[in-house]
């Protein structure tokens, strides 16, 4: 069954992919374990922000991936990973 991804998730994968893994408690496997998918799914997702930022290659990316970027991106770091990580 394939994952409904949710505000939550992407705030997680925001999070990592703008300020990286150094003021978390978690690596990679484990976000994806919080979330409920592969390492690999979060590596996706990761390349859905990088692909909003104008990084990459990737011209895709999912609409709530846009619109948690839209809503949260300008936070900093602290107030972002308070959300994504409560």
């Amino acid at each position: 069954m394939a994952h409904t991804w949710l505000e939550i998730d992407d705030l997680k994968i925001l999070y990592i992919t703008i300020h990286g893994y150094k003021n978390i408690p978690y690596v990679k496997n484990d976000i994806a374990e919080q979330i409920g998918v592969t390492a690999g799914s979060v590596s996706f997702r990761i390349g859905n922000f990088k692909a909003i930022r104008g990084i990459g290659s990737a011209t895709n990316y999912a609409k709530l991936s846009k619109q948690v970027y839209d809503k949260y991106n300008m936070l900093s770091e602290k107030e972002l990973r308070g959300l994504a990580f409560p």
